[in-house]
């Protein structure tokens, strides 16, 4: 232990490049102190190693050395008939860092030369699929190898106080590690993932838990806050006690007047932080009430299906913001705080009353007012939201409805084929919607919130502010004013001016921070529908590119006229949505606005103070701690909020990478493929009914949607069953693909998947009244259209059928023209 700290106390005055290298050179050494199994180690000299001994032989050139911004190591594998990597080590890495990076990079350029295939997918990742994919790239061995080597490490550190504070340090990076990894508790897949981890690597994950983190919140961590309070309120009280001291000649009225007030802040800040979590939770019921309307309305795929017609969900106004007593809450709690130590500096002189006066005096009007506001906010971005969705919804570029448009088609001309002309119902997103966008929440929003925000001056003008100067000849207003009505001009005046400039800023923000917001909300989503079209597409497009084969055949076999293939064939195959070319808008307004959302206010209250000052001669000190409040606020609080904005929006980025969601909604394309399934099965028969080639499916799971397919319209839980019969599907794959891929623990984990699906689908077609469809085992399906293709019948054959199951004739319109159900 003591030649560590001499060797740690060393480091501190070695260049980085020459630490790095020496602690590098040393690993390689002594390679039994690396989680790679490297075999044995020759050294050649000049950086240069022969690694043997393992499943590879290859050479090793190792520098330290500067490398691009933000990365530990670069690294190259030239696979000649000795490979050899070539190593870069950062010069910048720290002590603790170096065993790390050199475990990853011969993890990972190790399994380059066993043959992995490098790949933008890996299974340890956030938006992997691993119970269909668990073959680990050299990505893989790579992020496991880093884990384990820090799990090393933080278990051999000392007892000590310098060895506990890097072992803090170590764990808290295991911690993001597993976030890069995709098993921290709460991400997509984490129990799976976990599975095919080993004994000792998930060891280490649990001896690096941490009960008190929060690594998937969406809130800013509380020193944010903190500094959010300090450098906006906490400021403008510094600068505000200084001028009272400067003007008074006593820095005891300073020192009272700031004080309690940082106090108040860094208090608030604890509260805020708490208030903001129940805020979000309050919200969620209201968001999740308008997207159900929605989906009712704007069904998708959903609405081709013939099962029972779907019920609206009943219309209730949720609650648009969490308890008044929570708000109450974050008030009283700094207040209370603020009033102990204004009392506590009392007792040595320190006139502090009146500032906790003047804090208790907003603070049940604070509560009242943020919750009104945060009301009437939530409401304006649930119709912008609302507005922006129907729109987006009702596009007709929007990959799943060309899809359907596609299949509304195709079963209109195999209708045409077989004699029974039917009219195509327009598919979802053949008419864009009107839709009013809100620009921002009204004025009168901004100005209520404001009005409350200038209380706290108000109070602070009228307690602290000083008398006039005795003797002073009033003005002429002043003879015709009493004094009470001159003190309430005094107190409340400069705030009612500030506060309508201040609404005037807030509007001035809200129009350039609301669009930035959406902009960049609108970049995620179309990266997210990009990769979601992109996987749906995988899936369906050769069985639809065979239906329009067939269906040209058989138009062409009857005589029919071909002005619906020219359509089809003019319009293509649905088209992938594309991601945007353009970097990701920042998500929130210039710093300008703010500048300009806290100077309209300022500005407003000081101009307001000396216009009175002017007509009724105010309290000198009153005009001096509103012309510091302004001074305060308009240097601060911008630069504060802003920061802070900045900081939210780096959590709320990270947030989108460890819960993967620009990556694909795993259920959401499980979904969409079991109704395709479903819609093509159908397509399948109608061909069958015209070609009289009927042929038995291919496996379980189609004859299951067959049976459905045949049942009479107005089918019991049809999404429901068809959704868990592709659940079925995927499951049985995983357990296949486990056998071979997984680990002892995985394949447990995906039988017992199996088993649950299982079950569910045996409830819910006894729910439907239906005899359960885990019996029947059935050539494939693309194959059998191939066949009909070359194959099709004359319309004289076609008749002979005997057999023909009707598509349902569905609308399949957004149910916002759905009269009945308004």
């Amino acid at each position: 232990m003591a030649a560590e700290q001499v060797q740690q106390r060393a480091a501190r005055f070695l260049s980085g490049w020459v630490l790095v290298s020496a602690e590098s050179g040393r690993l390689l050494e002594n390679p039994d102190e690396l989680a790679v199994e490297l075999g044995t180690v020759r050294k050649d000299g000049n950086g240069t190693y022969t690694i043997s001994g393992g499943a590879e032989t290859f050479r090793l050139i190792k520098r330290a050395g500067p490398v691009r911004s933000g990365v530990r190591l670069e690294y190259s594998v030239d696979l000649d008939d000795v490979p050899t990597v070539e190593l870069t080590l950062s010069d910048r890495l720290a002590p603790d860092e170096v065993a790390p990076a050199l475990a990853r990079a011969l993890a990972e350029s190790a399994a380059v030369i066993r043959g992995g295939e490098p790949s933008e997918y890996r299974v340890f990742g956030p938006a992997s699929t691993p119970d269909v994919d668990a073959v680990q790239r050299p990505a893989d061995a790579a992020h496991c190898a880093e884990l384990r080597q820090r799990g090393r490490l933080e278990r051999t550190l000392p007892s000590d106080p310098a060895g506990d504070a890097r072992r803090a340090a170590v764990r808290k990076r295991i911690r993001a590690l597993a976030l890069t990894m995709g098993v921290a508790d709460g991400q997509p897949n984490a129990e799976l993932l976990r599975t095919l981890l080993t004994a000792e690597e998930r060891a280490i994950l649990d001896r690096a838990a941490d009960p008190d983190a929060r690594p998937l919140e969406d809130r800013v961590d509380q020193r944010g806050y903190l500094a959010k309070a300090l450098g906006g309120s906490g400021v403008s009280a510094a600068v505000i006690g200084t001028a009272a001291a400067v003007f008074t000649g006593n820095p005891l009225v300073g020192f009272g007047i700031a004080v309690p007030t940082i106090v108040n802040a860094a208090v608030g800040s604890f509260a805020e932080r708490r208030l903001d979590k129940q805020k979000m939770a309050g919200r969620k019921p209201a968001y999740t009430a308008e997207r159900k309307q929605r989906e009712y309305e704007f069904p998708g795929l959903r609405a081709l299906l013939d099962g029972a017609e779907p019920v609206r969900p009943a219309a209730v106004k949720m609650p648009r913001a969490t308890a008044w007593r929570n708000y109450l809450r974050r008030y009283a709690v700094p207040t209370l705080a603020t009033a102990a130590v204004a009392g506590a500096l009392t007792t040595f002189g320190v006139p502090a009353l009146s500032t906790a006066l003047v804090i208790a005096t907003s603070a049940l009007a604070k509560s009242l007012a943020e919750r009104l506001v945060d009301t009437k906010k939530l409401e304006f971005r649930l119709r912008r939201i609302d507005a922006t969705e129907r729109i987006r919804l009702s596009d007709p570029t929007l990959y799943v409805n060309q899809l359907a448009t596609e299949i509304n088609e195709l079963r209109t001309r195999f209708d045409r084929a077989l004699g029974a002309l039917r009219t195509g119902a327009a598919a979802p997103g053949d008419a864009r919607l009107a839709a009013d966008v809100p620009g921002a929440p009204p004025f009168t929003v901004s100005l209520a919130a404001q009005l409350i925000e200038n209380v706290s001056g108000t109070a602070r003008r009228a307690f602290v502010g000083g008398r006039r100067t005795p003797g002073a000849e009033p003005t002429p207003l002043a003879r015709h004013v009493g004094p009470e009505m001159q003190g309430l001009l005094a107190a409340a005046g400069p705030g009612l001016l500030g506060a309508l400039t201040g609404a005037m800023g807030d509007k001035y923000f809200l129009n350039r921070d609301e669009p930035a917001r959406d902009a960049s909300k609108m970049w995620s989503r179309k990266h997210q529908e990009a990769a979601q079209s992109a996987a749906l597409a995988g899936s369906v497009e050769p069985r639809l590119r065979a239906f329009r084969e067939l269906a040209d055949r058989l138009e062409e076999a009857a005589g029919l006229p071909a002005d619906l293939s020219t359509r089809a064939a003019d319009r293509g195959l649905p088209t992938v949505t594309a991601p945007p070319a353009v970097p990701r808008p920042p998500a929130r307004a210039p710093l300008s606005a703010y500048a300009v959302q806290a100077a309209a206010g300022s500005l407003g209250g000081l101009a307001g103070a000396v216009g009175l000052d002017a007509l009724l001669d105010l309290p000198d000190l009153a005009v001096v701690l509103t012309a510091a409040g302004a001074a305060g606020s308009m240097t601060a609080t911008p630069t504060a909020r802003y920061l802070f904005r900045r900081r939210e929006l780096g959590v709320h980025e990270a947030l989108e990478t460890d819960k993967a969601v620009r990556a694909v909604n795993q259920n959401e394309l499980l979904e969409q493929r079991a109704i395709t399934r479903y819609l093509m099965t159908q397509l399948a028969m109608q061909t069958e009914a015209i070609t009289n080639h009927p042929a038995p499916p291919s496996t379980a799971i189609d004859q299951a949607v067959r049976r459905l397919a045949a049942e009479p319209p107005g089918k019991p839980l049809l999404p429901e069953r068809l959704i868990a019969l592709e659940q079925l599907a995927q499951a049985e794959a995983a357990a296949t693909h486990h056998e071979t891929h997984g680990t002892p623990d995985s394949r447990t984990h995906v039988h017992q998947h199996l088993n649950q699906t299982r079950e569910k689908i045996n409830t819910l077609w006894q729910q439907a009244g239906a005899p359960s469809p885990l019996t029947i085992t059935p050539p494939d399906e693309l194959n059998r259209l191939r066949h009909l293709l070359s194959n099709p019948t004359t319309p004289a054959q076609r008749m002979e059928s005997t057999s023909r199951t009707p598509a349902p004739n569905v609308s399949a319109n957004p149910r916002a023209h759905d009269s009945r159900d308004r």
